[in-house]
């Protein structure tokens, strides 16, 4: 004998915003490395994402290093970068969104700021 299960909208509503919920109370994780692809030493790297900043120091040339944050909500990165010799670039690069853990490279070159999803 076959029964046939009758799920009305609102249930089917009710348990997808449930779902929602219970997913954004997770604390997601983003993490990056940023490599050092040119001639002068990073003295300071700041990275701000989900509102929190990630200080970086004295990374070498061909050298990286690495940051973490929460994934608290929508956002984008804003990086800083300057050089021993003064020097300074700037840019806002990626995405990240609530649910979700992410994993980016920034490769800092003499021009500018590549932005690149890592691959698990």
């Amino acid at each position: 004998m076959v029964r046939q299960i009758r799920i009305s909208k609102l249930t089917i509503t009710c348990f997808i915003l449930s779902l929602s919920v219970l997913v954004s109370c997770f604390d997601n994780k983003g993490n990056f490395f940023l490599i050092n692809k040119t001639r002068n030493t990073i003295s300071r790297g700041q990275i701000i994402v989900c509102k929190q900043t990630i200080e970086l120091k004295d990374i070498k040339p061909n050298h990286s290093a690495s940051g973490s944050f929460k994934v608290k909500a929508d956002s984008h990165y804003n990086i800083r970068i300057e050089f021993d010799n003064g020097k300074h670039l700037e840019t806002e690069a990626g995405y990240v969104t609530n649910g979700l853990d992410f994993h980016h490279v920034f490769i800092v070159t003499e021009t500018g700021i590549e932005f690149m999803e890592a691959v698990d």
